[in-house]
């Protein structure tokens, strides 16, 4: 699986429709600029980044998906993941920008999670929830700065 880099990163049409399946029967955490899936790996999916998240209603597609990661390029070419996944119960899906961070540094992932106002975090290596305790929503008085969350989530991914 190979991606292709233009302006903006787009993900090759085979890999995407991998993607879609995935997420659409679950989720996935998958990084296009390494063409990594984080599955079954010793990380923690952490969703910094609550002003990037993004929800539809319905199953994801080809264009939703391909069209959140070029409008999130800034992000994804310095090694951050797509994190996607669908509510069965009320069909929606949800995508974020993840840090999958290495299981190891958990209480940093964690607290990235909070300073975020994160409702959970997710071990990919068993597929479980961690609970953070936050809302999810946006709420700038109830998270760290943008540019402070996303050094410290530099500093947690690259290993």
């Amino acid at each position: 699986m190979k991606i292709t880099k233009t302006k903006n990163t787009l993900i090759k049409k085979k890999v995407l429709g991998k993607l879609i399946e995935q997420i659409n029967q679950g989720g996935v955490t998958y990084c296009p600029s390494l063409n990594k899936d984080y599955s079954r790996t010793k990380n923690i999916a952490i969703s910094p980044f609550p002003e990037r998240s993004q929800i539809f209603t319905g199953k994801a597609t080809e264009r939703i998906v391909n069209n959140y990661c070029k409008k999130n390029n800034d992000l994804i070419s310095k090694n951050f993941s797509l994190g996607a996944w669908l509510d069965k119960g009320c069909l929606k899906t949800y995508l974020d920008i993840v840090a999958p961070i290495p299981i190891e540094k958990e209480s940093e992932a964690l607290t990235l999670g909070i300073n975020a106002n994160q409702i959970a975090g997710f071990n990919l290596s068993d597929f479980s929830e961690i609970p953070l305790g936050g809302t999810g929503e946006l709420n700038l008085s109830m998270i760290t700065p943008f540019e402070e969350r996303l050094s410290k989530a530099l500093t947690l991914i690259s290993n």
